[in-house]
């Protein structure tokens, strides 16, 4: 009896003795990550296990932070996520064959990162200090991928009556007007509104900035009329849509416009300007009222200097957006007489998304998928923009000053 006894408490201890170091080298899991504006921009991961280790390098063109994991396995699929504004542009996962889980940090300039791992109950954080100023404003911004939220933020700005600077998205053309007419028929004013839904969607997302859409229906809106609602919203930016066209169906890539007073900066864009302000007035449009008056004009162009300037800015933003998605036509932002940048008081862009005329970027501007990107693109200069010179009241430009 004492040696059966003695068998099976052996054999018990062992099972025990068994357990007890499976658990102990259990695999870490990666179960949550964020990003956390401080002093310093920190990014969080939480692991399940205290026996979790990292190692981070750096690579550059484009700049990139890798995190790689050993051992370790994602809890949970945490899905890829992009951020339209700060260092961190996105984050995403890989699980390698060699046992290690590789975490991808893209960033948009170099950093000079440390990190620790911080106990924590039920296993550890790596914590990462990218080096960077943090930001305030950023702080709990929901992913760009992600269905629009109210974030905690969101609800802060409610409370110091400050108001969100406000973006007038106008979706070009519309109605009776389709706009130009690609290969396979697909109509410009189709292709403008669904990246204008998509862009009022991402800008939602962003506590203290405020999208109004100038149509959102397959509508036809007046040149005139589309200034009217964007000043009757308190518009702080106006960003036409559009898709270009050309008789040469090579021609493509992105463009973006702002006014210019003295005519075209290019041929191509004085052909470009003529075609749209002939398009408003073959519907009955009356363009510029008293345009030919010396007098207005003169007038005109001194209210319009520093409009002009902050166009000029938003443009460039976007433009160095753009670029990150696909060809761009023009280098730099153009100038040119479109009627419906003529607002003398809101700083205002049009954006040409690729060549409808072109057969292969009119296939990509059906794609829901390329929209996406498009509208993506543009909100991340649009807020790159407005975080320098969202005007006095808002909840951006008192971000602004406190980070000054």
């Amino acid at each position: 009896m004492i040696s059966w006894f003695r068998k099976w408490s052996g054999l018990a201890l062992l099972m025990v003795t068994l357990l007890f170091v499976g658990s102990a080298v259990a695999e870490p899991k990666l179960y949550g990550f964020r990003i956390v504006q401080q002093d310093h921009v920190m990014l969080h991961f939480d692991l399940d296990s205290s026996a979790a280790a990292a190692q981070l390098f750096s690579l550059a063109e484009p700049h990139r932070l890798v995190v790689d994991l050993p051992g370790t396995t994602l809890a949970t699929e945490l899905p890829s996520e992009t951020f339209i504004q700060g260092v961190v542009r996105g984050v995403r996962y890989g699980q390698h064959a060699e046992g290690y889980l590789r975490v991808v940090v893209d960033l948009r300039r170099a950093v000079s990162p440390t990190y620790q791992m911080v106990p924590r109950q039920g296993g550890q954080r790596l914590v990462i200090d990218l080096g960077v100023e943090g930001v305030p404003a950023y702080a709990n911004l929901p992913d760009v991928q992600s269905e629009p939220r109210v974030s905690n933020l969101s609800s802060s700005i409610r409370n110091t009556g400050l108001r969100d600077t406000v973006v007038a998205i106008d979706a070009g053309h519309g109605g009776r007007d389709p706009g130009a007419i690609g290969p396979l028929k697909t109509r410009e004013k189709d292709i403008t509104l669904a990246v204008a839904k998509k862009l009022y969607q991402q800008l939602s997302a962003q506590p203290g900035i405020k999208p109004v859409m100038i149509r959102s229906d397959d509508v036809y809106v007046g040149l005139r009329d589309r200034m009217a609602i964007a000043r009757k919203h308190g518009a702080d930016l106006f960003v036409s849509l559009h898709a270009d066209a050309v008789k040469r169906s090579a021609a493509k890539g992105s463009s973006v416009y702002t006014l210019s007073m003295d005519g075209a900066s290019s041929e191509a864009a004085a052909w470009l300007a003529n075609s749209e302000n002939q398009s408003a007035a073959l519907y009955g449009e009356v363009l510029l009222d008293g345009m030919d008056d010396i007098l207005s004009q003169t007038l005109l162009n001194l209210t319009q200097g520093s409009t002009m300037e902050r166009s000029m800015e938003a443009g460039a933003d976007i433009l160095a957006e753009l670029k990150t998605v696909g060809y761009i036509h023009k280098p730099s932002v153009e100038q040119a007489a479109f009627a419906v940048l003529k607002s003398p008081d809101i700083p205002s862009v049009l954006v040409e998304t690729a060549f409808i005329s072109n057969p292969v970027e009119e296939k990509r501007l059906q794609s829901p998928q390329y929209q996406e990107k498009l509208a993506r693109s543009i909100a991340r200069g649009i807020v790159k923009y407005l975080l320098r010179r969202a005007p006095e009241g808002t909840y951006l430009a008192a971000q602004r000053r406190k980070q000054g």
